[in-house]
C-alpha cells in the first residue's frame, strides 16, 4: 500500500458528514458566512529531524509554519493551534524553554496563538501540531479545469538539496539554511484565492507528486514544461559541483512548501495586477496524464516526490 492507496482507504471506511474531510491540505467545516479550516502535521525526532542539524527555536518554528502551510494552500487565515509535546527526560527545563521561545517567536511572526494541548514524557521529541484558520472562499485541489494555467510562487528543489548537504556532512549553508527555515506563503494564498484560482496546493512532498494530487482530485491531465521552472543558476552550479541531479530535486524534491496553483487564462491577467510574484509552469490539458517536457523533449524520472508508505525516509524529511 502506497500513500495514496492509504488516504483512498480512510476515505472509503471513515466519511466526514460536517464538510470535507480527509484528501485536501486541511478539512473544511461551514460556520455562517465563513469555512473553518483544520490541519494537523506531526515531527518526530530521527524520522523528521535529527537535533544535531537544527535548533529548538528553529525546530518548533518549523512545526509551526509547516501546519500554516497547508493553511496557506487552502487561501486561509491561520488563527490557533493545538500543540502535543512528547519530551524526553535528556532535554532538560532549559531546552525546553528554548522550544517554546520558538514556539513564542512563530506566534508573533504569523500572527497566531497557542491554544492548547497535551505534554507527555517520551523517548524522543514528538512534535503534534493541530492549527485552526478560516476563509471564505476556501481552494480545494479538486478545481482544477482543462485550459487552466499551472502556476507555481516559488523555486523547488531547495529545501532538498540542503537536506542533501546537511546528511553528507555540510554544517552551514545557503541551502541548508533553506531547509531548515520554512516560510509560509500565507499572503500568497489569501491573495490567490481573491483572484480565484481554481485549485491549490502546498509543495510538501515533489512538485510532480503534489501535482498529482491535483489532478486525480480533479480528474483531468496537465502537461508541464521544466525550462519554465524558477531554477536558479545558484542551484545549478551547487547540483553540478556536488554531483547531485538538478533536475529530480525540482521535480521530486519536495519540502519547498510554495504554492502550487491552476488559473483560468482570464483571471490570471487579473492575477498579474496583484503584483503577485509566480510562474506560469504548463496548462491543465483534458485526459488524465501528467507529461513533462524539457525543451520539447519528454522528460521522465523514476519518482515523483515522497511517498510516506515507501521506503524510510531519510532523516531529515518530513
Amino acid at each position: 500500500m502506497d500513500e495514496r492507496e492509504f488516504v483512498r482507504f480512510l476515505k472509503r471506511r471513515f466519511p466526514f458528514h460536517h464538510g470535507v474531510g480527509i484528501g485536501d491540505d486541511a478539512s473544511l467545516v461551514r460556520h455562517g458566512d465563513h469555512y473553518q479550516l483544520i490541519t494537523q502535521d506531526i515531527l518526530i525526532e530521527d524520522v523528521h529531524f535529527r537535533l544535531t542539524d537544527i535548533s529548538l527555536p528553529d525546530l518548533a518554528m518549523k512545526a509551526l509554519a509547516v501546519n500554516l502551510s497547508d493553511i496557506a494552500a487552502m487561501g486561509g487565515l491561520p488563527e490557533y493551534f493545538y500543540l502535543g509535546l512528547g519530551y524526553p527526560e535528556r532535554l532538560g527545563p532549559e531546552e525546553l524553554k528554548r522550544f517554546f521561545s520558538g514556539i513564542k517567536k512563530g506566534c508573533r511572526r504569523w500572527g497566531v496563538e497557542l491554544a492548547g494541548g497535551d505534554f507527555s514524557r517520551s523517548g524522543q521529541l514528538f512534535i503534534a501540531i493541530s492549527m485552526v484558520g478560516r476563509a471564505r472562499r476556501p481552494v480545494r485541489r479538486s478545481g482544477a479545469r482543462a485550459g487552466d494555467w499551472i502556476g507555481i510562487t516559488g523555486p523547488t528543489g531547495e529545501s532538498a538539496l540542503g537536506l542533501k548537504l546537511l546528511l553528507g556532512g555540510f554544517r552551514d549553508d545557503f541551502f541548508i539554511r533553506r531547509h531548515r527555515i520554512v516560510r509560509p506563503a500565507v499572503a500568497a494564498g489569501q491573495i490567490l484565492a481573491g483572484c480565484g484560482v481554481n485549485a491549490m496546493i502546498d509543495v510538501s512532498d515533489g512538485l510532480l507528486l503534489d501535482l498529482e494530487r491535483i489532478l486525480e482530485a480533479s480528474a483531468i491531465g496537465a502537461e508541464i514544461e521544466y525550462r519554465r521552472l524558477p531554477v536558479s543558476a545558484r542551484l545549478k552550479n551547487r547540483c553540478r559541483r556536488v554531483g547531485v541531479d538538478e533536475r529530480e530535486l525540482v521535480l521530486a524534491g519536495g519540502e519547498d512548501y510554495v504554492l502550487l496553483f491552476t488559473v483560468s487564462p482570464a483571471r490570471e491577467k487579473r492575477l498579474r495586477q496583484t503584483g503577485l510574484r509566480y510562474h506560469l509552469i504548463g496548462r491543465i490539458v483534458s485526459g488524465k496524464a501528467l507529461r513533462v517536457n524539457d525543451g520539447g523533449r519528454p522528460l521522465c524520472l523514476k519518482r515523483h516526490g515522497f511517498d510516506h508508505f515507501q521506503e524510510p525516509p531519510e532523516v531529515g524529511r518530513r
